[in-house]
């Protein structure tokens, strides 16, 4: 999966990232490294949020890619594949920068609630670009945007078969121009 994934990436490159280091969240990875942390979302109406992320800025600049999953957070198969690409993806084989966001939606995950963020009842898949003065959810989906989507040349939003769907191979994508 990591090589389709990455030569993929690379046929469609735009624009490099060419800096020494990146970072999202606490994860700061200098080229040719991997590095662990979140993206923490501040109490506010509701309680904090640690979004666990994980950067692999490759050894060689290149474009970013940034890979993210759970936003339903019982979507199970998803979240599983990219926990294994994070430990499939060596940063000395890699071109760029590869920003991973196994699990989104943390508590819905941790109380196996389906389709929705059990703190503040809302879909973490639709409140994009979100707000910092907004709930758990708006208050995610803001810095998600902010430190993940603007950030990345290309962006894979992984979903698939909550615990009440049927999980069917399938994949779409849309061509958005900046």
């Amino acid at each position: 999966m990591a090589a389709v994934i990455l030569a993929l990436f690379s046929a469609t490159a735009s624009a490099q990232n060419t800096s020494g280091s990146f970072a999202v969240g606490t994860a700061k990875a200098a080229r040719g490294q991997k590095a662990y942390g979140a993206i923490e979302v501040p109490a506010g109406v509701d309680a904090a949020l640690s979004i666990p992320v994980v950067v692999v800025n490759g050894a060689k600049p290149g474009p970013v890619l940034a890979i993210v999953s759970g936003a339903h957070g019982t979507e199970y198969a998803s979240i599983i594949a990219v926990e294994r690409l994070i430990s499939a993806l060596d940063p000395a084989t890699v071109s760029g920068t590869v920003i991973l966001v196994p699990l989104v939606n943390v508590p819905s995950f941790e109380q196996k609630i389906a389709h929705v963020n059990p703190v503040d009842n809302k879909s973490m898949n639709r409140y994009y670009p979100g707000k910092m003065d907004g709930t758990q959810t708006e208050r995610a989906s803001f810095l998600i945007t902010k430190q993940v989507v603007e950030p990345a040349d290309h962006l894979i939003d992984l979903h698939g078969g909550d615990l009440d769907e049927s999980l069917r191979p399938y994949a779409y994508w849309c061509w958005l121009s900046r």
